[in-house]
C-alpha cells in the first residue's frame, strides 16, 4: 500500500517576474515517517544554496520552544513527528510571520522546497514567497507586516498551500519553473508566512527545513537516511530501537556492550519499579545525537536521547551507567500521575534522579563506589542534594529501615501521591530528620 498522499498544483500561479512560463508549486503529504521520501518531491538536501544562507526574522515571534532559524537550513530533519527543538515555529499570538533569506550572491534558483512535519494542526503549510535581487528601487530587504513587499522592490514568485489533506503527517512543497529550469536570478527570498488554522492557535506550522536549488551548482545531496537495528528481547515482550544515523561508528559498541547490559537490566528495572495497572513502556527507542550541547543523555516518554560526542569519550567508563540511569527513568514514566490523578502532588527532583542514581550505582555498579560519601564530599552532603548523594540516602534508607522502600516511593510517585507520609510509615520521621541520621551515620563511619 502506497502511503503517499500526494497532490499537483498544475494551473499557472503567477507569471515568471522574468516573462517565462508559469511558476508551478507542488506539495505532498505522507501520514508516516517516511523521511521526507514524497511523490513528486526530493527530500531534504544537506548541500544546497540555503545551507550557507542567512536567515533573518523579520516579524513575528519565535516560539522559545522550537529551535532557532538554524534548524530551516542545516541539512538536517526532526527525528520524530512532534520534536519543537528540531523544528522553528512561530507563537501563538505571533500574526503576520515573516522571514527573509539572504543567499549572498545572485543565484540561477532551480527550485525552492520546504518542508514541515507534526502529527496534529502544525504540520501544512500556508505562506507566500517573494523574490528580489537587491538592486530594485526603493528595495527594502525587511519589509513589515504591515508593508505591502511589491511595493518595495520585492516580485511575488508563488503561494504554497498544502492544506490539501488531514494536517498530520510529513508535508512538502516544491517551488519551480518547468519549461526554463529556472525561477531567475535572485539573491533574496521573503517568506510571508500564514496560520494553517486561523481559529486554532496551536497551527502555527512546526517547519523542519528550506532548500534553495541553484539550477548551477552541485547536485543536491539528499540528508542521510537513518540507520536503525531493532533488538528484540529473548521473551519477545520488549523491543529496544537504536538509531545510530549520526553516530555509525558506536553501532558495533551497541550491539557488543550496550545491548547485553540493556536487556538484562531494563526487565530488571521493570520489576523493581512496579505498580498497579502499570506496564511500563515494550516499546524503547535508543537515538544518537549531535545537538545535546554538554547534556549526555536525557529521556522522554519511552525515548532515550543519547549525545554521540560524550558516548564516544566515555564508551570505558561512564556510558554505560548513563544508560541504566536513562532508562530508570523509562520505566519511572512519573508524568503518568498527570493523567491517573485529577489532583496529583508535586515529587521533589530529587526523588526523581535520586531513584535511578540509587539503581545505578548501588545495584548495576556498586564496585565503582561512584555514590560514596567521602571526607572530601561529606561537608557539602545532603539527603536531598539529587542525583548520587540522594542514591546514597536512599541505600541508607534501604539498608537500615525498610528494604521495600524504593518500591514504595516510586509507585506512590507515579500515581502522583508523593507525601512526607512515605518517609514516616518508613520510618516515624520526615525526610529532613532522617536526612541528619543519615548525616551523623557517615560521620560516625567517617571519624568526624
Amino acid at each position: 500500500m502506497n502511503f503517499n498522499l500526494s497532490v499537483a498544483i498544475s494551473a499557472a500561479l503567477i507569471a515568471s517576474p522574468l516573462g517565462l512560463a508559469a511558476v508551478k508549486v507542488e506539495v505532498a503529504q505522507s501520514p508516516t515517517d517516511k523521511g521526507f521520501k514524497l511523490d513528486l518531491i526530493a527530500p531534504p538536501s544537506s548541500n544546497d544554496a540555503a545551507t550557507a544562507a542567512t536567515f533573518t526574522l523579520v516579524d513575528g515571534q519565535r516560539d522559545p520552544n522550537g529551535g532557532d532559524l538554524a534548524v530551516l537550513h542545516d541539512g538536517r530533519l526532526p527525528y520524530e513527528a512532534d520534536e519543537p527543538s528540531r523544528n522553528f515555529f512561530f507563537q501563538n499570538e505571533s500574526n503576520g510571520e515573516r522571514i527573509a533569506v539572504d543567499l549572498g550572491k545572485l543565484i540561477s534558483i532551480k527550485a525552492i522546497h520546504s518542508y514541515s512535519w507534526h502529527p496534529r494542526a502544525r504540520g501544512p503549510q500556508v505562506y507566500k514567497l517573494y523574490a528580489a535581487n537587491g538592486d530594485e528601487k526603493d528595495f527594502n530587504s525587511a519589509p513589515k507586516r504591515d508593508t505591502d513587499p511589491r511595493l518595495c522592490g520585492w516580485k511575488p514568485v508563488a503561494k504554497v498551500d498544502t492544506r490539501k489533506k488531514s494536517p498530520g503527517g510529513q508535508h512538502a512543497a516544491a517551488i519551480y519553473e518547468a519549461s526554463a529550469g529556472s525561477l531567475g536570478e535572485f539573491r533574496y527570498l521573503l517568506f510571508d508566512f500564514e496560520s494553517a488554522n486561523a481559529e486554532d492557535p496551536q497551527a502555527n506550522t512546526f517547519l523542519s527545513e528550506i532548500d534553495v536549488i541553484d539550477a548551477n551548482g552541485p547536485a543536491p545531496l539528499a540528508v542521510a537516511e537513518k540507520i536503525t537495528k531493532t533488538y528484540p528481547s529473548p521473551d519477545g515482550k520488549t523491543k529496544y530501537v537504536v538509531d545510530s544515523t549520526l553516530a555509525p561508528d558506536l553501532a558495533g559498541w551497541v550491539e557488543k556492550e550496550l545491548m547485553p547490559v540493556v536487556q538484562v537490566w531494563y526487565p530488571k528495572m521493570v520489576a523493581m519499579l512496579p505498580s498497579d495497572q502499570y506496564t511500563a513502556p515494550e516499546t524503547v527507542i535508543m537515538e544518537f545525537r549531535d545537538d545535546m550541547g554538554g547534556t549526555p543523555a536525557y529521556a522522554l516518554g519511552n525515548k532515550l536521547s543519547m549525545s554521540a560526542p560524550w558516548f564516544r569519550t566515555q564508551l570505558q567508563s561512564e556510558a554505560k551507567g548513563c544508560v541504566i540511569h536513562e532508562l530508570v527513568h523509562i520505566v519511572q514514566n512519573y508524568w503518568r500521575a498527570g493523567t491517573t490523578n485529577p489532583h496529583p502532588t508535586a515529587t521533589p527532583g530529587w526523588v526523581t534522579e535520586g531513584i535511578p542514581d540509587y539503581i545505578r550505582w548501588f545495584l548495576y555498579e556498586p564496585e565503582s563506589k561512584g555514590a560514596e560519601i567521602t571526607q572530601g564530599n561529606f561537608a557539602g552532603s545532603k539527603y536531598d542534594a539529587s542525583y548520587r548523594t540522594t542514591a546514597n540516602f536512599l541505600n541508607w534508607i534501604v539498608l537500615t529501615h525498610d528494604k521495600d522502600f524504593i518500591r514504595k516511593l516510586n509507585a506512590a510517585v507515579r500515581e502522583g501521591n508523593y507525601s512526607e507520609k512515605l518517609w514516616k510509615d518508613a520510618a516515624r520521621k520526615t525526610a529532613a530528620e532522617l536526612g541528619d541520621d543519615w548525616k551523623a551515620a557517615n560521620a560516625k563511619r567517617l571519624g568526624n
